[in-house]
């Protein structure tokens, strides 16, 4: 009798949740044009966490939605979305804007409005330097930037007695920001920088290039090649150079560059790299997401899935915690979270209004992408 007591109380309390009037989420994302899988891929972690969330009873006795804005990765149309966001769905929090050029225009709407911006997957470290203290405090930046992401690689070479690296990287924005945060993080560890080489669109002689860092006998090379992954080591491999590599290493195309016999030859066990998140890692509470992710969507989720579902997470924690879903309130418990990630850490947030997950150190074992640690 007891059961069937709390089986109608549970159901009563879920009935009266969805009965209540939705607490909202804004989420600007990139939902059509050529990189629409990568909004889609944020748009699946959010409903992940948002089904869980609600499946639980929600927040506040009330169901959590999400309103969604296209940004399309275009200023011009990032801008009147995040506003119809602002003043027609009157939201109290938005999550976005993944695109980095959508995301600097709609700060300053967001700090004019007072309106909490969680960035969740909008790398650059400017971000960082114009959120909280002495800048916008209503941005939020959970993912590590690109200078975390730096230091954490540098942590692990210098445990490893490392003393000079060459870097190689592609001209384009992300991979040349992340080569710049690799210099000024050498320097810093004092780890000397040998050689510096920026692969463009007239790049074609990946051998020359192989040719000139290996004069330098750097330790080991950073790479950050995006689309020159593949060329780049099938120069590297023909080179017959043994070099470790490490940076921000695409595995699945730089395996499928070399040769087997190149895999099989051990000169790739020193092969690693940084990410801020992957389905490998062996946590349980990864792959307990990784395996519901699979389940909704039958796909492997990506590390921008992963930020928006935790970020949702975060979120309403903060709802949860200030007892309020008005934008204030908000605020103001998100600058005193301790929500734990599933990365572990938590995403207690310095006075940049930035948090700091731990990094994974990827390598090779067996063949295949491994964490290797933890940074």
């Amino acid at each position: 009798m007891t059961r069937v007591v709390f089986l109608l109380a549970a159901l009563t309390m879920t009935s009266a949740a969805y009965a209540a009037e939705p607490i909202k989420i804004g989420i600007t994302t990139i939902l059509s044009g050529p990189m629409a899988d990568r909004g889609q891929s944020e748009q699946y972690g959010a409903q992940l966490a948002l089904n869980a969330i609600n499946e639980a009873g929600g927040v506040l006795g009330r169901p959590v939605e999400a309103y969604y804005a296209d940004n399309a990765c275009k200023p011009e149309v990032g801008v009147p979305a995040t506003k119809r966001l602002i003043e027609q769905e009157h939201v109290p929090v938005i999550i976005g804007a993944l695109c980095t050029p959508v995301t600097h225009a709609i700060m300053p709407m967001i700090q004019e409005a007072k309106i909490p911006l969680v960035i969740a997957t909008s790398a650059g470290q400017d971000f960082v330097d114009a959120s909280g203290v002495g800048g916008n405090d209503f941005a939020f930046k959970t993912i590590p930037s690109e200078l975390d992401i730096a230091r954490g690689l540098f942590r692990w070479l210098k445990a490893r007695d490392v003393k000079s690296v060459a870097i190689v990287a592609a001209a384009d924005n992300f991979p040349h920001a992340n080569a710049i945060a690799m210099a000024k993080v050498a320097a810093d560890a004092g780890i000397r920088v040998v050689a510096e080489e920026t692969l463009d669109k007239d790049t074609a002689d990946f051998a020359a290039v192989i040719e000139r860092l290996k004069a330098k006998a750097p330790d080991q090379v950073i790479t950050i090649l995006g689309p020159f992954t593949a060329p780049f080591f099938k120069a590297y491999e023909s080179s017959g150079w043994n070099v470790p590599l490490t940076g921000r290493v695409d595995f699945g195309s730089a395996l499928g560059a070399v040769s087997d016999h190149l895999k099989s030859s051990g000169v790739l066990s020193n092969l690693t790299g940084v990410t801020v998140f992957t389905p490998e890692q062996q946590k349980p509470d990864i792959q307990d997401f990784v395996a519901a992710y699979r389940a909704h969507y039958g796909l492997v989720p990506t590390q921008r899935s992963f930020f928006v579902y935790e970020a949702v997470y975060l979120v309403v924690d903060a709802i949860r915690r200030a007892g309020s879903d008005q934008p204030a309130a908000i605020e103001r418990a998100l600058k005193t979270t301790t929500m734990p990630s599933r990365l572990g850490g938590t995403y207690a947030i310095d006075d940049h209004n930035h948090a700091h997950t731990p990094l994974q150190i990827l390598g090779l074992r067996d063949g295949k992408p491994s964490v290797i640690g933890v940074e």
